[in-house]
């Protein structure tokens, strides 16, 4: 543990930190192995959650799991602009809970090191299932403990397949004994059931919010009404589900639903996709992504801070992007996986203790009846879908902060008016639901 410890004063944080672990460990025992993930660990701040381990993950693919410990779900809240950022601690932190991991993975991400060699989600799960027994080999006093995994968007692909390998070995060996994941916002479907399918209904629902008129939602009707989806939740979103979904017959892969949709909502002043309440903040974030962009700057709060990466144990030379402008996965097609929710997630349902999938309702770039669709779509315990309407009130701190459903070791979660990231823009509900995930609240208090 002594070469991965971090100083409790980091450079550009003007606050103690308490005892945390960073630096990068190979995919593999390979001797000389070069590829290596990024990690930073975490103790508990507080009396509980010293025998859970959660590991948490970003998306992308190619975007840094810093995004998450830095302005989502980590003991430091960086804000603002890269020219004037803000730097708290977060009363938030899942810290305050367990041991927090944040892993930079696959290789190409952050500060990785190597060069990208998977193709698919079987290739990623390897690398994250190397890279853990790396890591409880070296943090050997972590063996055993109860492992989590999270994390949100693309991981709601990585997330399952990582899980399924795990369960495919004998945890014994590894000391990782995986019990449940969350996964938040999640890109877990396919395209079309995740976006193009309900993107209609919701930009009719929330069209005030979005402030669209009738001349654009009428845009996008024709679109849908093409393609055959208008009302499309309206007659496959059912409880208990009636059947197995699929695509309209006239539906043309070439022709978005989603795209006009964007594009019209784009037209109202200050919208982005990962909120769709307008908010005429920041341009860009103290990590250097503009919220309405895939591109990433190099003018960044990790870049500006030298001292830090040196205390983090990693390249001091190498610039940090958020997400990374190359590809994280071979060949032009990129990841060539089937989605989680056809292949490996209904095991993996089978076999955890818990497994929890939230959804922000104010995310448009993965929506929140798009997973609905997906998992009445889906069959695990012997049964297809969820039996009755998620309807159970979310409560925090008394008041009402979204509805969920449990059934047969699922729970499904829609966070009311949150952005595609939960813990950024809803905490507390993320707090508490982080608390559900690890047995520390049960579903009655969930409700209270």
């Amino acid at each position: 543990m002594l070469p991965f410890l971090v100083d409790k004063h980091l450079s550009g944080i003007p606050f103690v930190l308490p005892h945390s672990w960073a630096g990068t460990l190979p995919v593999s025992d390979a001797k000389n192995d070069s590829q290596k993930l990024f990690f930073w660990l975490w103790e508990p701040a507080g009396d509980q959650g010293h025998d859970d381990v959660v590991v948490w993950l970003n998306g992308g693919p190619g975007c840094s799991s810093l995004e998450g410990l830095l302005q989502e779900n980590g003991p430091i809240s960086v804000g603002g602009e890269a020219d004037a950022v803000t730097v708290k601690p977060n009363p938030y932190s899942w810290t305050n809970l367990s041991h927090v991991v944040w892993i930079e993975s696959p290789v190409g991400v952050g500060f990785t090191e190597g060069t990208p060699s998977i193709d698919s989600e079987r290739g990623q799960a390897k690398q994250m299932y190397g890279f853990l027994q790396q890591f409880f080999a070296t943090f050997t006093e972590l063996q055993g403990k109860r492992l989590w995994l999270t994390g949100e968007s693309y991981a709601g692909k990585y997330i399952p397949y990582i899980a399924d390998e795990i369960y495919r070995h004998d945890q014994n060996a590894s000391g990782i004994n995986l019990q449940g994941i969350a996964i938040n916002d999640p890109s877990f479907t396919t395209d079309f059931l995740g976006e193009e399918a309900p993107v209609y209904q919701f930009i009719k629902h929330h069209r005030d919010v979005m402030q669209l008129n009738d001349t654009a939602l009428k845009l996008v009707h024709n679109v849908a009404k093409k393609q055959g989806v208008a009302t499309y939740v309206e007659d496959n979103l059912h409880y208990p589900p009636k059947g197995n979904i699929y695509k309209p017959a006239q539906w043309n892969s070439s022709l978005s639903v989603f795209d006009a949709a964007s594009r019209v909502a784009s037209k109202t002043k200050c919208f982005n996709l990962y909120n769709i309440k307008p908010d005429c903040g920041s341009v860009t974030d103290a990590l250097g992504m503009p919220l309405d962009t895939q591109v990433a700057s190099k003018h960044n709060f990790l870049n500006a801070h030298p001292d830090l990466k040196k205390a983090l144990h990693v390249n001091v030379s190498k610039a940090w992007l958020e997400c990374t402008d190359s590809s994280v996965f071979l060949g032009k097609h990129g990841d060539t996986s089937a989605p989680p929710d056809r292949t490996v997630l209904p095991g993996v349902i089978e076999k955890n203790v818990r497994t929890v999938i939230q959804h922000g309702t104010y995310d448009m770039v993965l929506i929140a009846n798009g997973s609905a669709l997906a998992i009445q779509n889906m069959t695990w315990n012997g049964k297809m879908g969820f039996q009755t309407k998620p309807s159970t009130p979310l409560k925090v701190d008394g008041k009402t902060a979204g509805v969920f459903a449990k059934e047969r070791g699922l729970t499904f979660v829609q966070v009311a008016q949150s952005g595609h990231m939960i813990p950024q823009f809803k905490p507390e509900a993320a707090f508490k639901l982080q608390q559900y995930l690890l047995g520390q609240v049960s579903e009655k208090e969930l409700q209270e």
